[in-house]
């Protein structure tokens, strides 16, 4: 990479973390509701978090949000199982896995080569192809995850019920990010066109 791409690296990566460090305190305030046990919810929105910042950001945004949770648990002491050790790797898992199904979802993106998302590119973001990754980045997430507690031997909850749980928490928060995020890049473009025709029609024409 040359000095630039460096430089927007760092920055992605400190971005992904920043709002890795500021959603998630918000949203188990909100969302306490929907826990499970320590770590896992119905309804998961930082998973769709994740997926986003490396559809957006790629590598860097795994990164960030990675760093996010380890600092996150280093100052709060607070971690899906209270064990430090096996809450820093449960940090690791879920940057591979969102990025490895954006990589099994999408052959090329923007966020892969650094570039903001561009519209010229929206078109790929079909809803089978969000719903395909979201479904792959809750399995892997999910599989890697409650499969990492268990062989830590710190987990005496039943394996399909926690798995489940995680599933489909990540599925939902996945889903509803994904799809927010489509329909804003929509709007944005339909902002865009709106005001591209209005200033075309209010040009004067030449002579």
């Amino acid at each position: 990479m040359t000095p630039g791409q460096y430089s927007r690296f760092a920055l992605f990566t400190v971005i992904g973390a920043v709002l890795w460090l500021g959603f998630l305190p918000f949203y188990d305030w909100l969302f306490s509701w929907t826990e499970h046990v320590p770590g896992i919810n119905w309804v998961y929105l930082p998973h769709g978090v994740r997926v986003m910042l490396v559809l957006l950001l790629g590598a860097a945004g795994a990164l960030g949000f990675t760093l996010g949770a380890v600092i996150y648990t280093q100052l709060t002491g607070y971690g899906p199982t209270f064990d430090p050790p096996l809450d820093l790797a449960l940090a690791v898992i879920p940057g591979l896995a969102a990025w490895l199904a954006v990589m099994l979802t999408f052959r090329q993106w923007p966020g892969r080569s650094l570039q903001p998302l561009a519209s010229s590119s929206t078109h790929s973001m079909d809803g089978r192809r969000l719903l395909l990754l979201a479904f792959a980045s809750a399995i892997l997430n999910s599989t890697s995850h409650i499969t990492t507690r268990y062989a830590f031997g710190n987990e005496s909850h039943d394996w399909v019920d926690l798995w489940t749980a995680m599933f489909v928490g990540d599925l939902f928060g996945a889903l509803f990010l994904l799809y927010t995020l489509k329909g804003c890049i929509l709007l944005f473009d339909n902002i865009k066109s709106a005001a591209l025709h209005h200033e075309r029609k209010t040009k004067p024409e030449s002579p």
